[in-house]
């Protein structure tokens, strides 16, 4: 096969391509003003040869298709050191002897996943940790998928409606009492407690670990198995660690959300004998816990009832 021979005022650079297991070079050159292609002995064409020139020309700085390269008439650009199909590699992909590079921009951009029992609190991934201590002992507070156990108890003190104020006053008593007993992130605490505008699930975080008392006892495995009256024990433990049986004030049922068409003591912000509100009992399971069959249902503001406290993310 004739070569074409050119003679050219600026070289530009050298290109690279990958085709398969062979490594194809080409040599692009810059014609300037006087540089002119003149034809090898041997092959087609004259210098007049306008064809011929063409031909050359573009050759030199067009688009390459590597025979065997894959499928026919598969072109690339010049700026595009990558194949097609098989094995491709972009130019960050290859180094100056055209091996892959390890380090090239062409690796895989997919999410990390996050590796539990590493140490390291990785909150990404499809399943994001929400605790890490470093083992997979599945009862330690920090289960072995990394889900994080909750502490909850019901309070030691009792409360009329109008005492709580509001949804985030109640919440405060629920922090005061857990920092009371020293607990870490004490002021993460909520009070279980819905009103006219607010469902008592929609504030909290629902993480994945069990919701377990003061005592040590497990409430329930998850949250979803409380919003489906799946307990493990009875909601009776104070942030004491003692027993408390008895009324406690939420508006909620047990599915979370409040209970429709009732003042809610008016957003728990008045004592009156008037306004109402719901409760449950404390040593009662499944949906009683929150919202309690009982002729006294919905009771008078004036009464006093105890909250249930949960640790929120």
């Amino acid at each position: 096969m004739p070569f074409t021979a050119f003679r050219a005022c600026n070289l530009d650079r050298p290109e690279v391509r990958i085709v398969g297991r062979r490594v194809l070079c080409a040599v692009l050159f810059a014609t300037g003003p006087g540089c002119v292609s003149q034809p090898a002995a041997g092959s087609a064409g004259g210098p007049g040869d306008s064809s011929s020139t063409s031909a050359a020309t573009s050759e030199a700085s067009g688009p390459t298709t590597a025979e065997g390269a894959g499928s026919s008439g598969e072109t690339t650009s010049d700026s595009d050191v990558g194949l097609t199909a098989e094995g491709s590699y972009t130019s960050d992909d290859i180094t100056s002897t055209g091996e892959p590079n390890p380090t090239g921009s062409g690796s895989s951009t997919s999410e990390p996943i996050a590796v539990c029992g590493n140490g390291i609190l990785e909150a990404y991934g499809s399943i994001p940790e929400e605790c890490d201590d470093g083992n997979l002992a599945a009862e330690d507070g920090c289960s072995d998928t990394c889900a994080l156990d909750r502490r909850v108890f019901v309070t030691s003190v009792l409360y009329m409606g109008g005492d709580l104020k509001s949804l985030k006053q109640a919440d405060a008593r629920c922090a005061n009492l857990a920092d009371d007993q020293g607990w870490p992130d004490g002021l993460q605490y909520r009070a279980w407690l819905s009103d006219s505008t607010t469902d008592a699930r929609d504030r909290f975080t629902r993480g994945r670990g069990r919701l377990v008392m003061a005592n040590g006892l497990v409430l329930a495995t998850s949250w979803s198995a409380l919003l489906a009256g799946q307990l493990e024990n009875p909601f009776e433990v104070t942030e004491k660690s003692e027993t408390y049986q008895g009324g406690v004030g939420t508006g909620t049922r047990p599915d979370g959300t409040a209970v429709p068409d009732t003042e809610h003591c008016e957003d728990w912000a008045t004592e009156s004998v008037l306004p109402r509100g719901y409760f449950g009992y404390s040593d009662r399971a499944m949906g009683e816990w929150t919202l309690a069959v009982d002729p006294d249902q919905p009771i008078n503001c004036n009464v006093e009832f105890a909250l249930y406290c949960f640790q929120d993310l």
